[in-house]
């Protein structure tokens, strides 16, 4: 009998040591965050791209063609023209493609400008700020009615002040109460503007007000010159407005021209990566690349596609300890194969 006891007792304790090993287990697994649908979206898509999920494309009306291409390698997010609404022509054709677009499945950032670049008689006054007011107004409710899914105020509109009678001080209050405004009408989705990286602390110490996303566009440089603190604006925008409050509405190595960066598409590949992985680092979600077609584009003028499509873009791991110098000639390991969903 206290044979079986004994056997009884050592039962006993073996279940109860199991009991413990199974609730310790339990008690130390990490408990899921609100953001775990989102991070494995997040997660499925890079997995199924190879690209960041934050990354999106600018592009313009008249290359609509591409948009499938785009929606093959995970480009989901487009940004599209901020025509000039002055332009009738361009603000026409931009409003007749973007419905197919949307239709498509693609969210669109989309908005109107007066950028005085494009035509000096677009310089924002004093006196033409209530026409430029009622066109963001206006253009706001055909936002809210095709389906974008942000509007945009305006993109840069500090360079397209005439400095006198509109002063930075000025655009910055004008613009918060037209947002103020558009909120009251576009409710599809977030109310954003780009301010110039210039102008980043402007609207730093001014405040964004009412919009949801103060936003800007980063460039390292352009036309030789490529010692810009691009890192330090991106950092100040995240300081300021959270990652939630702020995103990159365009980025790219030069606002010139890749070729005038360095003319070896390696370099371009590999720099472009240190500016996402930062840009990713910085914790900021949403970065859009200019652009599409260009000078400046992943598609070159003869068709062809850079370097940087499949080496940075669809795939944003590092490729080099650092980055090369623009003098340096730098070779990449392996076979580069084009991604087949490309069609020329």
């Amino acid at each position: 009998m206290l044979k079986n006891l004994k056997h009884s007792l050592v039962f006993i304790l073996i279940v109860i040591t199991l009991l413990f090993v199974v609730t310790s287990l339990a008690a130390s697994k990490l408990v899921p965050n609100t953001n775990t649908a989102a991070v494995s979206a997040q997660n499925r898509n890079e997995s199924k791209y190879g690209k960041w999920f934050g990354l999106g494309m600018v592009l313009y009306s008249s290359q609509a063609s591409y948009v499938d291409t785009l929606l093959a390698n995970g480009f989901t997010e487009l940004r599209i023209d901020i025509p000039d609404y002055q332009n009738t022509s361009w603000l026409a054709s931009s409003k007749a493609t973007l419905p197919g677009i949307i239709a498509k499945g693609v969210k669109v950032i989309w908005g109107v400008s007066s950028n005085a670049y494009n035509n000096t008689n677009y310089t924002i006054t004093a006196e033409n700020w209530p026409t430029f007011r009622q066109a963001i107004l206006d253009a706001a409710q055909w936002a809210q009615d095709n389906g974008v899914f942000e509007f945009q105020l305006g993109n840069e509109e500090e360079y397209h002040i005439d400095g006198t009678t509109m002063t930075v001080e000025q655009l910055i209050s004008n613009l918060k109460s037209v947002a103020t405004e558009v909120k009251q009408i576009f409710t599809n989705g977030n109310v954003s503007y780009t301010c110039a990286d210039e102008h980043i602390d402007n609207w730093v110490a001014a405040g964004k007000g009412d919009l949801d996303i103060l936003a800007s566009n980063i460039y390292k440089g352009g036309n030789g010159y490529y010692s810009e603190p691009w890192k330090a604006k991106i950092d100040n925008l995240v300081n300021a407005f959270g990652v939630d409050g702020t995103y990159i509405t365009e980025f790219n190595l030069s606002w010139s021209s890749l070729d005038d960066y360095s003319t070896d598409e390696a370099i371009q590949a590999t720099a472009l990566t240190e500016m996402i992985e930062y840009i990713k680092a910085s914790g900021i979600t949403r970065a859009y690349y200019f652009c599409w077609k260009g000078e400046l584009g992943v598609v070159k003028a003869d068709g062809t596609y850079r370097l940087l499509w499949n080496q940075a873009l669809l795939n944003t791991g590092v490729k080099f300890a650092t980055v090369p110098t623009k003098n340096t000639i730098a070779s990449l390991p392996g076979t580069i194969a084009l991604i087949p969903r490309i069609t020329r």
